[in-house]
């Protein structure tokens, strides 16, 4: 679902006048950076984590990937890699859009309260599978850049 989320949001940063080579898609696997390839129809560049150490872009994408099917497990393996989420987080320079379960993230108590800010700014777009292609999520867009 998130691949399909990131092929929904792509294309309207792009007629926003983002540039392809200002966007970045970044995500902890390759299966995951294989798929979201798939999904996107673009040249912007797709890459895991570990990729995207000492590089920047203008608007990042992450997708954390998981749900909060088994959350207990992600904890422990890539949100307890704090130098992975510390990549993850500041790769953005002007942009970053989050696409994960906020049940799952809310489980790591820094990343509840990043998701705690960035609500109270009306930055949360709840997306379930069968809103994925609502206008509503032309949102994600037209937040402030």
């Amino acid at each position: 679902m998130e691949a399909n989320i990131i092929a929904e949001i792509v294309p309207r940063l792009l007629s926003r006048g983002i540039l392809e080579e200002d966007i970045g898609i970044i995500t902890p696997y390759n299966s995951q950076a294989d798929l979201i390839r798939q999904s996107v129809s673009t040249s912007v560049e797709i890459h895991i984590i570990d990729k995207y150490q000492g590089r920047d872009k203008d608007c990042i994408l992450l997708s954390f990937v998981r749900s909060s099917e088994n959350p207990r497990n992600y904890v422990s393996s890539l949100l307890g890699d704090w130098h992975r989420i510390n990549v993850a987080l500041t790769r953005a320079k002007k942009k970053l859009i989050m696409v994960g379960s906020c049940v799952t993230l809310s489980s790591v108590p820094l990343l509840k309260l990043l998701i705690e800010k960035v609500e109270e700014q009306g930055g949360i777009l709840s997306v379930s599978k069968k809103d994925i292609h609502k206008p509503e999520l032309k949102r994600c867009s037209n937040l402030r850049w």
